[in-house]
């Protein structure tokens, strides 16, 4: 091992401990490591932006992080309403700009954008429209300054979610285990319809951000892409089955389609951890349904709802959210049919 600078004391040494949350420093004892963290809990990070071929920069792991760790919170620079006369009451872009510190200035200008030669009016906008984020909670778009620099894969390893009691923090966790060295990529089109959809498909959504995807999945080819887009397009089959199923209440039918789809989903795991919370849950609740009405139910609904409850805890406070709204809507359905069938 080669001799290192104790990252405190800048005592040199050949046997030092790298700090157990990032990996990027290292010191001598215990003593320097407690009397540095002020300083260094700033940056002290599981991961570090580097330039990228053919993405510009991107996110790498720097140790291993685990499923469900967080890996970032952060607050947004630029915040706009999604409703354009409530934006049209605060401040502008500029306006937010110009009053965010100069080091914070220098996160926003080294965004990605297209224009850059335009003026800075023109640069802010550019900037904000290439990298925004959804505030679901507040009605509103965003910026942040480390998020965007997170690249798509359509078989993400990262999710961001809003924090429960402050709707504008965003912070970002595991999906999966992620060793040292891989990149850090959420799913830019992460709606159903859009996941479910085969590769051209979800090309065509991706050029909105004006870039090709070329992620494992995406660089799928021959047999490998057809049985890929394959099971996407059956998925996508029992998806839209379910709803009809249950218009007509054929629940046998219905129980059929949501434990198929579960099942595919199953068959590509890691490239749909994000969706599968959703995808137990609705399953859970046409076998709650199923019973109620006296219908032969081979799934163990409890063990559905651990399932989707486990998974949506490690995934943020988002999935933790839909998870109990989706729970509180079954038992009313079920009490409901219980009510109008005459079950009690």
């Amino acid at each position: 091992m080669s001799d290192e600078n104790c990252c405190f004391c800048q005592k040199q040494g050949d046997s030092f401990l790298k700090c157990s949350a990032c990996g990027s420093v290292a010191y001598c004892n215990q003593s320097c490591q407690k009397s540095d963290w002020k300083k260094h809990k700033k940056n002290c990070r599981p991961f570090k932006i580097e330039a990228l071929e053919g993405k510009g920069f991107g996110m790498i792991a720097v140790r291993k992080i685990g499923q469900g760790e967080v890996i970032l919170t952060e607050n947004p620079f630029l915040i706009l309403s999604k409703n354009k006369k409530e934006r049209s009451k605060g401040p502008s872009l500029l306006e937010q700009f110009e009053n965010l510190s100069e080091t914070n200035k220098a996160k926003v200008l080294k965004l990605h954008h297209e224009n850059t030669e335009g003026q800075l009016h023109e640069k802010i906008q550019g900037i904000f429209e290439a990298n925004t984020i959804e505030v679901t909670p507040a009605n509103s778009i965003a910026l942040y300054p480390t998020i965007p620099r997170i690249n798509h894969s359509c078989s993400p390893n990262v999710v961001w979610s809003w924090v429960a009691g402050s709707p504008y923090s965003k912070q970002v966790r595991a999906v999966r285990d992620i060793p040292a060295g891989e990149e850090l990529c959420a799913n830019y089109i992460d709606s159903f319809q859009a996941t479910f959809s085969p590769i051209s498909s979800r090309q065509a959504c991706l050029q909105h951000w004006h870039f090709v995807c070329d992620c494992q999945v995406c660089s799928l080819q021959g047999e490998e892409r057809k049985t890929n887009d394959l099971i996407r397009e059956k998925i996508s089959l029992q998806h839209q089955l379910i709803p009809k199923y249950m218009a007509g209440w054929k629940i046998d039918k219905a129980v059929a389609a949501a434990r198929m789809k579960v099942e595919l989903m199953m068959s590509i795991k890691d490239q749909l951890l994000t969706t599968l919370p959703s995808a137990l849950l609705e399953l859970y609740e046409m076998c709650r349904l199923a019973k109620v009405l006296n219908c032969e139910v081979p799934e163990d609904c409890d063990g559905l709802l651990k399932q989707a409850k486990d998974l949506s805890e490690k995934l943020g406070d988002r999935f933790v959210h839909v998870f109990n709204q989706k729970v509180e809507q079954v038992e009313q359905e079920c009490l409901e049919v219980s009510k109008s069938k005459g079950i009690f």
